[in-house]
């Protein structure tokens, strides 16, 4: 039921566990006295998740910790790289680094636990705003102004969305000298049970050292990643933006 998009008929429903339907209206009746599952419509017979099931989930995600959850897939995710991993949260117009874990390359990072950056520079920030709807995304920065760090970086709303609607599209995000005139950086997004972006992930790299094989398998590592500390959270989506919703 949790990831069906829609309830479920008792046919349905016996035919995805592949049990009888007498066996499975037992077990149906059993969930609805205890409210784990409601009647969603009468006429049509069908069943959705219940509030039971709500307040289980919702209390399970409020005792978890985003850094020590991320911890370990981050960790991984630096040793095959051999990469810095940085984790930031969103705070108004802006991203929060809350962890950070240094790989064995060369290249060691000057960006510091609870340093901040305009989300639009940032690969971090923009897989976050690429997962806002684009009101969301002018209600942050709209027509103000676009602090250019490097020549490369965002001049306007405008170059904004179209940045966002290529992350969309990818599934990840790309800074590109944007920031730091020296650093490539890929982000992908973090989601909790409520499809909300809650945080975000990125590698960063020198621009020089960013060969072509790694710009096909670190957006795939990143993603993966991403995905697994989403599911930690309840995120239940097969993938990280739908282009309708924006």
């Amino acid at each position: 039921m949790a990831n069906a998009k829609k309830s479920l008929t008792l046919t349905e429903i016996s035919t995805a566990l592949n049990i009888p339907k007498s066996s499975t209206l037992d077990i149906i009746q059993a969930l609805l006295e205890k409210e784990v599952i409601e009647i969603d419509n009468l006429i049509s017979k069908t069943y959705k998740l219940g509030i039971v099931m709500f307040t289980l989930g919702s209390a399970s995600v409020s005792r978890t910790n985003l850094q020590v959850e991320a911890h370990g897939p981050m960790a991984e995710l630096s040793l095959k790289t051999k990469k810095t991993v940085f984790l930031a949260v969103p705070k108004h117009e802006r991203v929060v680094y809350v962890s950070k874990l240094e790989g064995s390359s060369a290249m060691q990072s000057s960006c510091a636990i609870g340093d901040t950056n305009p989300m639009y520079l940032t690969g971090i920030g923009k897989a976050i705003l690429a997962g806002m709807a684009d009101a969301e995304v002018r209600s942050l920065y709209g027509d103000g102004e676009y602090v250019k760090r490097t020549p490369q970086t965002l001049a306007n709303y405008a170059d904004l969305i179209a940045d966002l609607n290529k992350t969309r599209e990818r599934g990840y995000a790309i800074d590109d000298r944007e920031g730091v005139e020296f650093l490539y950086c890929f982000g992908a997004p973090i989601y909790d049970y409520t499809n909300k972006v809650i945080a975000a992930i990125s590698i960063v790299s020198i621009v020089d050292e960013v060969r072509a094989e790694e710009k096909i398998c670190y957006p795939q590592l990143i993603t993966q990643t991403a995905m697994e500390i989403s599911r930690k959270f309840g995120f239940t989506g097969s993938k990280f933006y739908n282009r309708e919703e924006y």
